[in-house]
């Protein structure tokens, strides 16, 4: 079979970075930048806010870096081009709602986010609207070679799923 033929498939650190790109990065003020190899096996996708406090907010929820084998990937939320810290993750639910709130509240799909008690632990429920995120990713499932997913379980993959001892559980609206 010639090359020009043979099947080709998006590597999964492609579609994480589409994951960020068709969900962080669908704010007004923020622009998920093109994924740049900084050495073999080692990726960054530099995520460019525009107002310093959300930027710090989107560095505190946002995953800072995934593994696929031996490759990685690192996201770095940046102000003016320069690279932001993360808030010390609090310990405090209402501080940490508060965080969520700041950095997604100017996200298309962001709805609101609250907190729940489930046996004996607390949640943070970041929520979503009920729709589809959809690009192409070679998916050989799709007619159309999509990814279609939704919202809060793309937004679940680029967001942390624990800070200190508070699981984080994207959801979707219930309407």
């Amino acid at each position: 079979m010639s090359e020009e033929g043979s099947v080709k498939l998006s590597p999964p650190w492609y579609t994480f970075f589409n994951y960020l790109k068709h969900s962080i990065g669908k704010d007004q003020c923020v622009d998920v930048l093109d994924m740049e190899e900084i050495s073999e096996g080692d990726f960054l996708i530099p995520v460019e806010v525009r107002d310093r406090g959300k930027a710090i907010a989107l560095a505190t929820i946002l995953v800072p870096c995934k593994n696929f084998g031996n490759i990685n990937v690192r996201i770095k939320v940046l102000y003016c081009g320069r690279a932001v810290k993360p808030y010390c993750h609090p310990h405090d639910v209402s501080v940490l709602i508060k965080i969520f709130e700041e950095a997604l509240e100017t996200n298309y799909y962001f709805e609101y986010v609250e907190s729940g008690v489930l046996f004996g632990s607390t949640i943070v429920f970041p929520v979503f609207k009920r729709e589809v995120i959809q690009f192409f990713n070679d998916d050989l499932s799709d007619l159309y070679s999509n990814f279609n997913g939704v919202a809060a379980m793309v937004f679940a993959e680029v967001l942390e799923s624990r800070l200190n001892d508070v699981s984080i559980r994207p959801s979707t609206v219930n309407r």
